[in-house]
């Protein structure tokens, strides 16, 4: 027989915070056992107790902090605790941005054994109302007799009962409530799983995923909350292929990079940067960086809708960008053609192809490219390395959402393939979360030529 487990008490006990964990839960030892303990901060002296259930073990929550960190603040948000969607806004703004580029530069460091010869100062920008992509959760709950709309509770089973929402733009964070009411009207109440929110500089929208078929009458109620919040209604009844708009009929999504004068427009189910300020700053950051020349030639891997590429070509000679799904390269072309841009050109290559690991040589036409910008997924860019080294540029400006693969790259890059980390530093592009995103560039003196 197994060994029986030890009863746990529910009974309070105090700790000693060391300090926070990836998740940006606090880290204590109780009974010779580690414990990840929310709403505690590292140096804290907290009152907690253990959470119950099998996706609980090993957790406990603060019920009195007992001696403060002078980097704690009062939480905004009304739902902090119970809302899943950001563990941190109990950590000062300034200590959230050490945090992520302390994660980032150990990272890095213990990862991929390099250290930046220059750490980039953070870019960062308001730290609230910044979400303008969001997938929030519906719940027709009998016991409240409502159904609610809003993020995950942080155990994962249910839904925040949320009226209101200080990381999610205006317009939906004030829709919130009388969405709620209409998801209250509907026929079609309990098929709804989910809403998810795409806001461009000028229009939000909403899109409503249904698992059966929506009735005239909810049609009709739709159409007029579209018409009396402004918000624009999308229909989704299976794939990303089912989405339909329903109302307005002129709906336009997009969004501009101000300083550049380019405008993008994109689906609602589009790739976008969550975060509109941080994401012109990232952007400037680049084109600082990588100080495209009239006369070179740039390849932009994961380019989607052509966020980077544009931009790189508002100064570069000529751009190409690379992006595994055919409707997004569609869309970069399209976004290209607005801004009057001709010299780029798109191209649709699943990025993650064994062939591209195997044969390093360019897939697309044209080989001389002078400079390198990447934005791949958290995976990171491993299968694409070997051809990055063989393509014969001097720079290569990484742009990550995951300081893990970040760093394993960055130590193959520089070890393996002679490059060295020229800069690295942190983009907030999540505030008062513990989701670290960084920019990085690597330089080589001596490129060797394609193979």
């Amino acid at each position: 027989m197994g060994r029986r487990r030890k009863k746990l008490s529910d009974q309070p006990f105090e700790l000693e915070i060391t300090h926070l964990d990836s998740r940006g839960l606090g880290v204590a030892v109780h009974e010779e056992k580690t414990l990840h303990v929310f709403d505690a901060l590292a140096g804290e002296r907290v009152s907690a107790r253990y959470l119950f259930g099998r996706s609980q073990r090993g957790k406990a929550e603060t019920l009195e902090v007992l001696q403060a960190s002078a980097d704690r603040v009062p939480p905004l948000c009304p739902h902090f605790g119970d809302c899943g969607a950001c563990s941190l806004q109990h950590l000062s703004s300034d200590a959230q941005l050490a945090r992520k580029q302390a994660v980032m530069l150990a990272q890095l460091k213990d990862n991929g054994g390099v250290e930046p010869a220059t750490v980039y100062e953070p870019l960062t920008a308001s730290p609230w109302n910044y979400r303008r992509k969001a997938r929030l959760s519906v719940r027709d709950v009998a016991a409240k007799g409502r159904v609610l709309v809003g993020f995950r509770e942080r155990n994962g089973r249910y839904v925040a009962d949320m009226q209101t929402c200080h990381i999610l733009s205006c317009e939906i964070s004030d829709a919130l409530t009388p969405l709620s009411s209409l998801l209250e009207e509907l026929d079609c109440r309990t098929c709804i799983p989910q809403i998810e929110v795409a806001c461009g500089d000028h229009q939000c929208a909403l899109i409503v995923r249904h698992l059966k078929e929506i009735s005239e009458a909810d049609t009709v109620r739709l159409q007029a909350f579209s018409s009396a919040t402004g918000l624009g209604i999308y229909l989704q009844s299976g794939g990303p292929d089912s989405v339909s708009l329903l109302a307005p009929q002129d709906m336009q999504l997009e969004y501009t990079l101000e300083a550049l004068g380019l405008c993008f427009h994109f689906e609602p189910l589009d790739f976008i940067q969550v975060n509109a300020e941080l994401n012109e700053l990232m952007v400037m950051r680049a084109l600082e960086l990588l100080n495209p020349k009239a006369g070179e030639n740039i390849l932009d891997l994961f380019c989607g809708l052509g966020n980077f590429t544009l931009a790189l070509a508002t100064r570069a000679g000529h751009v190409t960008g690379v992006e595994g799904a055919d409707e997004m390269v569609a869309r970069a072309r399209g976004n290209a053609s607005l801004n009057g841009l001709t010299n780029v050109d798109f191209h649709t290559e699943n990025l993650y192809a064994d062939n591209i690991k195997s044969e390093p040589k360019a897939p697309w036409p044209g080989t001389g490219y002078d400079k390198i910008m990447l934005d791949p997924p958290r995976s990171g860019a491993l299968e694409l390395l070997p051809w990055i080294a063989a393509a014969g540029v001097g720079q290569v400006l990484y742009v990550s959402c995951n300081p893990e693969t970040l760093a394993r790259d960055a130590g193959l890059l520089v070890h393996e393939y002679g490059f060295s980390l020229a800069g690295a530093g942190i983009i907030n592009m999540f505030p008062h979360t513990s989701h670290g995103e960084a920019i990085a560039l690597f330089e080589c003196d001596k490129p060797g030529p394609v193979q």
